[in-house]
C-alpha cells in the first residue's frame, strides 16, 4: 500500500542548526523523524525534541522514506554516503525514495554526489536553503533544488511545507550554483554596509543619527541593511545564526564560482581579505556581521 505524505518517515543526517529546525517543524507536524550527527550533544537535543537518534547515515537512510542531508559544507556530505556507514550502503530493498543536500555546496560536488547516488539509482536533490535556521524555525525561506525533475515534483508538498518557497533550477548542481549566487550577493553585502557605517561614524554622526538616516534614505529598504546595521553599529555578534567561518566559505564559493563560468569578480575579490582578517583575528565563531570589526582593525 502506498503511504501517504503525512505516514513517510524523515531522516536527517546532521543535527546541527538547521537540521534541528528542521526536525523541530517536522515532529510538530506529526511526521516521525529520525536523524544522526556526530554530535552527542546534538542527538540528545534531538531526542528530546521528539525524534529517534540514529548511529549512522546507513541507518538513517534505511529507516526514512525521505533523507535531508544538513552538514557544515559538500566535502562532508559526501563523506555522508561513502564507506560501510555512509548512506548508500543500505541494505537490498531499504533505499529511501530520494535525498535532498540542503548543504551550502561546491556545485561541482554536487554533481560528483548526484554521480554517486544516480549508480545505486537513488534520486538525489541538491536543495540548498536560502535563509538561516531561525528563518527556518518560523518556516520562512526558498528551497533552491537542482536534479531530477520527477523526485522534486514528488516532494513539492513536503518542501511547501517546510518553507514558504521552493523552485527548481535545472539539473543537478543548479540549486548548488543559485545558492552560492545568493550567498556571494550577502557576503558582498556584509562589507558594503560595514563600509558605510564606517565612513558616516568617522564623519562623526552618531549611530542614531547615522542610523536614522539612513533607514529613512533609499536604501533603507534594503532588508540586509535594515537587519544587519544596527548590530553593526552596536557590535552584537553574538547567538550567530551564520558564523564568519561560514561567511568566509560562502564568499569564497562565490568567487570560485565566478572564475568557474569566465565572469569577472573585482569586488568579490576585494571583500575576500576582510573576511579572512576577521578570523585570523579570532571572530571566526560571531556572527559573519563581524566583518564589520575588520574594518574597525583596519582603522586602528
Amino acid at each position: 500500500m502506498v503511504k501517504s505524505l503525512k505516514e513517510k518517515t524523515i531522516g536527517f543526517i546532521g543535527l546541527g542548526l538547521m537540521g534541528q529546525a528542521f526536525s523541530k517543524n517536522l515532529i510538530h507536524d506529526g511526521y516521525a523523524v529520525v536523524g544522526t550527527d556526530p554530535v552527542p550533544a546534538a542527538r540528545r537535543k534531538f531526542k528530546k525534541m521528539g525524534g529517534t537518534p540514529l548511529t549512522s547515515p546507513k541507518e538513517v537512510a534505511e529507516e526514512a522514506d525521505i533523507v535531508f542531508i544538513s552538514v557544515p559544507n559538500s566535502k562532508i556530505s559526501l563523506r555522508t554516503a561513502r564507506g560501510k556507514d555512509g548512506y548508500l550502503a543500505f541494505s537490498p530493498g531499504r533505499s529511501p525514495e530520494v535525498v535532498i543536500d540542503t548543504t551550502t555546496s561546491d556545485p561541482e560536488d554536487s554533481r560528483k554526489h548526484a554521480r554517486l547516488c544516480l549508480k545505486k539509482k537513488l534520486p538525489y536533490l541538491d536543495g540548498c536553503v536560502s535563509g538561516n535556521s531561525g528563518y527556518v524555525a518560523e518556516r520562512e525561506g526558498l528551497f533552491l533544488v537542482g536534479g531530477d525533475k520527477k523526485a522534486y515534483r514528488k516532494i513539492e508538498p513536503l518542501l511547501g511545507e517546510m518553507l514558504s518557497d521552493h523552485i527548481y533550477c535545472g539539473p543537478s548542481g543548479s540549486g548548488a550554483e543559485m545558492k552560492v549566487t545568493v550567498n556571494y550577493l550577502t557576503t558582498m553585502g556584509r562589507c558594503v554596509i560595514s563600509e558605510v557605517l564606517r565612513v558616516g561614524l568617522r564623519c562623526g554622526f552618531s549611530k542614531n543619527f547615522l542610523l536614522d538616516a539612513l533607514m529613512r534614505s533609499r536604501v533603507g529598504g534594503w532588508t540586509q541593511f535594515r537587519t544587519q546595521a544596527p548590530a553593526m553599529v552596536h557590535q552584537k555578534f553574538g547567538n550567530p545564526m551564520s558564523t564568519l567561518d561560514i561567511q568566509m566559505k560562502d564568499i569564497q564559493l562565490g568567487v570560485n564560482l565566478a572564475k568557474r563560468v569566465g565572469a569577472v569578480s573585482p569586488v568579490g575579490k576585494a571583500c575576500v581579505p576582510l573576511y579572512k582578517e576577521g578570523i585570523e583575528a579570532g571572530y571566526g565563531d560571531l556572527d559573519g556581521i563581524s566583518v564589520y570589526k575588520a574594518y574597525l582593525d583596519r582603522e586602528s
